[in-house]
C-alpha cells in the first residue's frame, strides 16, 4: 500500500494521520503495540516522525517519536479525576511560565518537544 500511496502523490507525502484502530492501545499507552503497526511505514512516507500524528497508537509513538493526540471528552472529566486521585492518570508538567514568559512558553510549544505539559500561571 506505501508503494501505491507514493506513486498517487507523485512521491511526496507532507504529513501522515494513523488512526487506525489496530494499531496499538488508545486506553493503555503503557502497554506494547502489536507488531506490524503502521507508524514505521508512515515515517518512511513523510521521512520524518515529527509529520506523523496517531490518534491510537501511543506505546509506538513514544517509542518512535510520533506525534500524538486525543479528543477531550468532557463527560469523562469525573473519572479522570479519579484516576488522577488514585495515581493512575498522570500528567507530566515540563515547565511553567508567567505571563511575560510567554513567548519564551510558545517558542518551547512550537518545537512539539517540550517534554510535557506548558503551564501557564498568573
Amino acid at each position: 500500500m506505501a508503494e501505491r500511496v507514493r506513486a498517487l502523490s507523485g512521491g511526496h507525502i507532507d504529513r501522515a494521520l494513523d488512526a487506525a484502530p489496530t494499531g496499538g492501545r488508545i486506553d493503555r499507552a503503557d502497554q506494547p503495540s502489536p507488531a506490524g503497526g503502521s507508524l514505521p511505514t508512515l515515517i518512511k512516507l513523510t521521512g520524518d516522525p515529527d509529520r506523523v500524528l496517531t490518534v491510537s497508537d501511543f506505546a509506538a509513538a513514544a517509542e518512535l517519536g510520533v506525534r500524538t493526540t486525543t479528543e477531550i471528552r468532557y463527560e469523562q472529566m469525573d473519572e479522570f479525576a479519579r484516576l488522577a486521585g488514585e495515581g493512575l492518570l498522570v500528567v507530566p508538567v515540563a515547565r511553567t511560565y508567567t505571563l511575560d514568559q510567554i513567548q519564551e512558553a510558545a517558542e518551547l510549544s512550537q518545537s512539539r518537544r517540550p517534554g510535557g505539559k506548558l503551564m501557564l500561571v498568573l
